[in-house]
């Protein structure tokens, strides 16, 4: 039967422990804890059973130490890593002092022991219980305090054990893989549809904290990207884990790649000016020394080179301050645009048979751009007399015209910016035509016209 003394005053710095005792003698216990009642919580026990009861220090002698010894191996085995001190009461004769006993036994005090001497042992041995007991405590709060932050993260957040398989994830990974809880749990990355080959072989790798960017498949089957933070924790035995963090950054990719389109353009727009100029320029410059010198018409040359030029520029301008994508659109008549068009440029004897079309959907001044480099062109290798044809046809419409054509060699290249068959030509009309189109969703190939001329198929066109 167990018996318990309470104080309710203490002063040591050790009140709150509770001392176990353990002594088989009867008369031997009873002084132990009317001697240790004024400064510790003390409990009585007689035999294994007791050992069940709460305690934080066992004091216990010998014959007892024998008789529970495996209860009482258990029962510090089953606090793991916090400190449950045992102090053995022992005679000089001890039969139990063998290696066995002292794994289990923190402390030894040989009878006779001072009064002064004892407590001070059990102090010390309850103050290495109260820091253990408080360091188990914040490790458990600590453990809580990162669960809750795993779990309730924005970011989908994995942990990977040996051979690549997933031991934990997030709610917003599971959400993000459209998987419950349990579900996940052992599988690999490339048995989950949400990451690709690619991504999943990547996401098994620690990358030494360096930062990757995958991309992933939501649950709307949208593809989207996301920078991977992982990491290596070395874990107790060879292998660790590595635990990850998905971020999504689709929005500053867009962003970044489309600032490199910016660049590109800008680089591409800077090329461009340059090359284009540089021929006029030579002219305008080779023509001025020789006005200077009195020949009058020199100017003329000298005036035909900057209108070049102040052309140039302008398609220049025009074509960099194209955007890449067409935002806003109309229900327009393509022949009313068409027409429009012609009347913008220098068509000479040239005509025009725009057959009634169906209503589209389009950019109307951007298709004007496009109507008007593709005449122009038409002009300036068909001559002054070309004639042109526009209609429409299901998914698109063309622009023909029975000039001279285009050699098949050249039909890859004539979009290319600075391209130009012809000696004065500005070169970048068919590359405004070609971004345009793009801009819109549309297609623009180049082939031969029914008479042998040039002919311009744009396709991908949604008529209304």
């Amino acid at each position: 039967m167990t018996v318990e003394n309470h104080t309710g005053d203490r002063t040591t710095a050790t009140e709150s422990g509770r001392v176990l005792l353990l002594i088989d003698h009867e008369r031997n216990r009873e002084l132990l804890a009317n001697s240790l009642a004024a400064s510790y919580d003390i409990v009585v026990g007689e035999g294994s059973a007791d050992v069940e009861e709460r305690f934080d220090l066992c004091i216990v002698d010998e014959t007892l130490f024998s008789r529970c010894r495996d209860r009482l191996e258990n029962r510090k085995d089953d606090e793991g890593a916090t400190f449950l001190p045992y102090l053995l009461v022992s005679s000089e004769e001890s039969s139990v002092r063998n290696p066995a006993t002292w794994q289990y036994v923190d402390e030894v005090v040989t009878t006779p022991v001072a009064k002064g001497v004892l407590t001070a042992r059990i102090d010390g041995l309850l103050e290495r219980r109260q820091l253990s007991v408080a360091l188990a405590r914040e490790k458990e709060q600590s453990e809580q305090r990162f669960r809750t932050l795993f779990e309730t993260g924005p970011d989908p957040v994995f942990v990977l054990g040996s051979g690549g398989h997933i031991r934990a994830v997030n709610e917003a990974f599971r959400t993000l893989t459209r998987s419950e809880a349990g579900e996940i749990a052992g599988k690999r990355f490339e048995e989950i549809d949400a990451f690709p080959p690619e991504t999943a072989a990547t996401l098994t790798e620690s990358h030494d904290g360096n930062p990757v960017t995958v991309s992933y498949v939501t649950p709307k089957g949208e593809t989207r990207y996301a920078e991977v933070n992982a990491a290596y924790t070395p874990g107790d035995g060879e292998t660790g884990e590595i635990i990850g963090v998905l971020r999504d950054v689709t929005e500053r990719r867009r962003h970044e790649r489309q600032l490199e389109r910016q660049n590109r353009r800008l680089d591409e727009f800077a090329s461009m000016l340059a090359h284009e100029l540089r021929n006029p320029l030579g002219i305008a410059q080779m023509y001025l020394g020789m006005a200077r010198r009195g020949e009058k018409a020199a100017f003329d040359q000298i005036t035909d080179a900057l209108d070049r030029m102040e052309t140039m520029i302008d398609a220049l301008l025009d074509l960099a301050r194209r955007g890449e994508t067409v935002d806003d659109t109309e229900q327009i008549d393509l022949g009313t645009v068409a027409e429009e068009a012609w009347g913008a440029v220098e068509t000479a004897n040239a005509t025009l048979n725009c057959a009634d079309g169906e209503p589209l959907a389009a950019d109307a001044d951007r298709l004007g751009v496009v109507f008007e480099n593709l005449f122009q062109n038409a002009v300036e290798h068909g001559g002054p007399g070309v004639a042109v044809e526009v209609d429409s046809y299901d998914g698109g419409f063309y622009v023909a015209d029975d000039g001279s054509g285009i050699d098949a060699d050249q039909r890859e290249i004539i979009f290319e910016r600075g391209y130009s068959a012809a000696d004065d030509g500005v070169g970048i009309g068919l590359t405004i035509v070609r971004r345009i189109s793009e801009a819109h969703g549309w297609r623009v190939e180049v082939g031969e016209s029914d008479a042998g001329g040039a002919r311009f198929d744009i396709s991908g066109v949604e008529f209304r």
